[in-house]
């Protein structure tokens, strides 16, 4: 089976790629037609949105991927952990941190919207575990990262990936953030990568007495940018 991680913002890479492929029509009929109306303007603009496009495209099918290995090796992981990727979508994180762990598990919770991710769907998640050969680590569950349907101190390590920012209000983000550190056990890392609301991630898990809470600097291997915040509860918690 082939593995597809699947295109994010597939809405926004659609209406960029509608946008410049209109301008750049535009830009030749002007030229064609030799109306008064600076054509380089029209053209400038389908580039730019052309150019986002394929950014955007790169960073779906190689940046993350790159970002992903990066995070999870940060984590140290030893091979026995229970593991939550909240907001797996299709399982990038998920399926990669059952790779590291033989004898554990990775978890994935997901609301399944498919205008954060084509072709977000538990099945699709699953398919990809199989296909990576990790379906008998992998688990996935229905839920809210605002709720998450765990007990306290769950896991030995919480992921996120493009996730929490679609939440629009930012109680709600706090409140996804406050959920990741209840559900993670003593001693347990946290790994929370986004484009944007890093630094209130920050805050929110220096509120839950998280420490060493650390926020680094934007990494253009995806688009738009990202950060990653970490973070580790005390062992004596």
């Amino acid at each position: 089976m082939k593995v597809d991680y699947g295109l994010d913002a597939p809405g926004v890479v659609r209406g960029f790629a509608i946008a410049g492929a209109l301008l750049a029509i535009a830009t030749v009929v002007l030229i064609v037609a030799g109306l008064p109306i600076a054509p380089e303007l029209f053209g400038l603009g389908a580039v730019m949105f052309l150019a986002t496009v394929a950014a955007m495209i790169h960073s779906s099918r190689r940046g993350k991927l790159l970002e992903r290995d990066r995070l999870l090796d940060g984590l140290g992981l030893s091979g026995d952990e229970d593991v939550l990727d909240v907001g797996c979508g299709r399982g990038l994180l998920l399926i990669g941190a059952a790779k590291r762990l033989p004898h554990g598990r990775a978890v994935g919770v997901d609301l399944w919207s498919p205008a954060d991710q084509s072709g977000n769907r538990r099945e699709a998640t699953l398919a990809n575990a199989e296909a990576e050969g990790v379906g008998e680590r992998v688990e996935v569950v229905d839920g809210d990262m605002r709720a998450l349907p765990f007990a306290d101190a769950s896991f030995d390590a919480v992921v996120s990936s493009i996730a929490i920012h679609n939440l629009d209000d930012a109680d709600d983000r706090e409140r996804a953030c406050l959920e990741i550190a209840r559900v993670l056990r003593p001693g347990g890392r946290v790994a929370v990568l986004d484009f944007r609301a890093t630094q209130q991630y920050a805050y929110a898990f220096e509120d839950a007495g998280l420490a060493d809470v650390a926020r680094s600097g934007r990494s253009f291997r995806m688009y738009p940018p990202v950060r990653v915040v970490t973070a580790r509860r005390s062992r004596d918690q």
